[in-house]
């Protein structure tokens, strides 16, 4: 009466980690209840809004088609990191101007001429692995692949060297220190998060991010203005900023869709600072978060990871180099079925993110025959729950890559819907291909060349914990993994997954 839903949720970190993303201690509580496709929750204080958690593809779908906002909380948890024009959080046409602006520069046709350029950035990891090989040093490894995915990113939307790999950047520093400083979302309500240095802290590094990303954009347009006049043919390889003003450009202003900006103005260069906070923040979430869990699954699973090895040797031999391979043939990055089944059974069972909608008086859910209200409720489509039902997925908790391998090689018909860890319907991610496409190289590039082992009795040793490397009846790790997914403003790897190198003999790479 009192308490609402919290008893139940406290009880759950008697055996799971305090800092674990909330979508993952649903799926807890979903198993502990034995809950069905919906159920409430009742949080308040801590939020005044019921959340109403759903755990089925097909009623999540309603929600993902639908047009309701994102939950009101998403501004003030990371509008700070992303900046308010994102198109994470805006709506309508604020929303399909951004989205229709940069769709050009995350199409896969356009991707796949960007390839030689991720291959450039990957060399450079591989010499950071390299180096790690020679010291044995145990190392947490997703903040190396966080910088290896930021300067992707930067040559892919602005065709800018961030060089966070080999240098301190400014605005790599300002991104990180934004993330540090995001609340904690067990307590979104606004007065157990009140803190008046973190308020400056975000309000500090998003201006630091904001005039580093506008100085980049002011010199890309100087430039194409520039180079107008000479270029008779357009460069093969040309960043997401560049296809963005073509875009707006060639669109007809007439339908109000473009017309609130002007090439130049204020407006327009808020805008793509925006979306360019948006896919650092999106990128360093998905791409390196997920090749965390894929290094440390395949080494849990050997056999998988010769099958990977194999299948590499197959499609970009065995004597050359694979970069090599790689960037006289992008396409050869299509020839890797069982390549892709590791990363999408990785994104299963540890999907990066979630999204929740704000309900409204004029939406319901139809749940066979039966319409529910949704009015003064956020929509929790709980990815995390979706990806691991056992009536869905025989052996949720295991890594089955076979679930993905075409017919007849599968293990199991994926249900419809049941796989969302971009989400689905008009607002899925935008940069799902070159998430894909960057772990498709990266594994490519890496796994041929180094083996790379989590190493978590060592780091807990070192920092003084307690039975180091075990999970302590469940509070240090979870569904039998001590790599649980920790909640950093995003769901990041448990310690940033340290891990050591260790080169392979005789290898080609």
């Amino acid at each position: 009466m009192w308490f609402g839903s919290i008893p139940a949720t406290a009880s759950l970190f008697k055996h799971s980690p305090m800092d674990t993303h909330p979508m993952a201690t649903m799926t807890l509580l979903y198993r502990k209840h034995q809950l069905g496709s919906m159920y409430i929750l009742d949080n308040w204080p801590f939020l005044s809004q019921r959340q109403l958690v759903i755990n089925d593809p097909g009623i999540a779908m309603q929600v993902s088609q639908s047009s309701l906002p994102k939950f009101w909380v998403y501004p003030k948890f990371i509008g700070h990191i992303t900046g308010m024009k994102s198109m994470i959080l805006t709506e309508g046409a604020e929303w399909r101007r951004a989205r229709t602006l940069f769709n050009p520069g995350f199409a896969p046709s356009h991707l796949t001429t960007l390839v030689p350029s991720i291959v450039d950035d990957t060399q450079i990891f591989l010499g950071i692995l390299a180096d790690l090989s020679e010291s044995k040093k145990v190392t947490p490894i997703d903040d190396l692949l966080a910088n290896l995915t930021i300067d992707i990113m930067g040559h892919i939307v602005l065709d800018h060297d961030l060089n966070s790999q080999t240098t301190d950047n400014e605005l790599v520093g300002a991104f990180k220190s934004a993330v540090y400083w995001t609340p904690n979302s067990k307590f979104i309500h606004p007065i157990f998060n009140l803190n008046l240095v973190r308020a400056f802290a975000q309000w500090y590094h998003a201006r630091k991010m904001n005039n580093y990303i506008r100085k980049v954009i002011r010199e890309r347009l100087a430039l194409r203005h520039t180079r107008a006049g000479e270029m008779k043919v357009k460069p093969s390889r040309r960043p997401a900023i560049d296809l963005a003003i073509d875009t707006y450009l060639l669109s007809d202003e007439s339908d109000g869709e473009m017309s609130a900006h002007s090439i130049g103005s204020e407006e327009f260069e808020q805008v793509c600072i925006d979306q360019m906070k948006t896919f650092l923040f999106a990128g360093h979430d998905t791409t390196s978060s997920t090749l965390c869990f894929i290094y440390h699954m395949l080494n849990l699973h050997p056999a998988a990871l010769a099958k990977v090895r194999k299948e590499h040797d197959g499609v970009f031999g065995t004597s050359s180099s694979t970069a090599t391979a790689i960037k006289g043939s992008p396409r050869l990055l299509n020839d890797l079925p069982y390549t892709t089944a590791v990363i999408k059974e990785t994104l299963r069972l540890f999907p990066p993110a979630n999204g929740s909608r704000d309900g409204s008086s004029q939406f319901t859910l139809t749940v066979d025959g039966v319409e529910y209200p949704t009015k003064n409720t956020m929509l929790w489509p709980n990815v995390h729950t979706i990806q691991r039902r056992a009536d869905l997925w025989p052996q949720p908790d295991d890594f089955i890559p076979e679930r993905f391998l075409p017919p007849p090689h599968n293990f199991q018909e994926v249900t419809k819907d049941a796989w969302r860890p971009f989400q689905k319907g008009p607002r899925n991610c935008i940069g799902q291909e070159l998430a894909m496409l960057n772990m498709k190289v990266i594994m490519a590039m890496t796994l041929r060349d180094f083996d790379i082992k989590a190493e978590y009795e060592e780091w807990d040793r070192a920092l003084g914990r307690e039975k180091p490397g075990e999970m302590l009846d469940g509070r240090r790790g979870m569904f039998g993994h001590r790599a649980y997914q920790q909640m950093k403003a995003t769901a990041k790897p448990a310690d940033g997954m340290p891990v050591r190198v260790t080169r392979r003999k005789n290898m080609g790479g």
